[in-house]
């Protein structure tokens, strides 16, 4: 199931969080879920198409077609994770700058089934002197990956839940708190030297995304 992050904190905005939404992916059928923020980037409302990773490559700008597909071929055959600025051409004509980060886990088969992801619309903050700056806060956001996933693995084992329901908790706490999400990550890891990690996550626990 996608979590809604229609509004994911996206460390370069200074004015009110991104448009942003997320998404999953079947590697196989190549039928797609995504949230209202992923509809709303490319131009659409819900229910008004029926999002396949063939509509989303349509709606790519020609120039980054080739880089994500090659990013989502590597993913399929290895998993992992990886993000990539890139444009979008919405179903209006409008050109979106934006910026997608990918997960795909390996399953019991040995090889990853889907991949999940969001994408942030950088649109309105992103204006040709800034584009190096935007570039060196996605290499920050990565770079803080490992932190978020120890955090991930601190829910997950307290509250015996996957990984997806874990991030899911971890987002709406960052949303809640209007906290980046590594500084979340590193403050709750921080909590397991003073023995109350458990209390802490338990306390997170309602902010939980619901179910459907």
């Amino acid at each position: 199931m996608t979590v809604e992050l229609n509004t994911y904190l996206f460390p370069l905005v200074a004015k009110g969080a991104c448009p942003a939404g997320t998404f999953e992916l079947d590697f196989c059928t190549g039928r797609m879920s995504w949230t209202k923020g992923l509809y709303d980037i490319h131009g659409f409302k819900p229910g008004q198409v029926v999002p396949t990773f063939s509509l989303l490559l349509t709606h790519l700008h020609p120039d980054d077609r080739g880089p994500f597909q090659t990013l989502l071929t590597k993913l399929s055959a290895s998993g992992g994770q990886a993000a990539l600025l890139h444009r979008v051409i919405d179903s209006r004509g409008r050109q979106r700058q934006v910026f997608s980060s990918v997960q795909a886990d390996v399953m019991a088969s040995g090889i990853p089934e889907r991949a999940t992801g969001f994408m942030a619309d950088l649109t309105r903050t992103m204006h040709e002197e800034t584009r190096q700056a935007t570039r060196d806060a996605i290499n920050g956001a990565l770079a803080n990956n490992a932190v978020i996933e120890q955090a991930k693995g601190i829910v997950m084992t307290v509250l015996t839940v996957c990984p997806e329901r874990a991030f899911g908790i971890l987002a709406c706490q960052s949303q809640r708190t209007n906290t980046r999400l590594p500084t979340l990550a590193a403050s709750l890891i921080e909590t397991i030297s003073a023995g109350n990690a458990a209390e802490v996550v338990k306390a997170w626990s309602w902010a939980e995304p619901a179910q459907s």
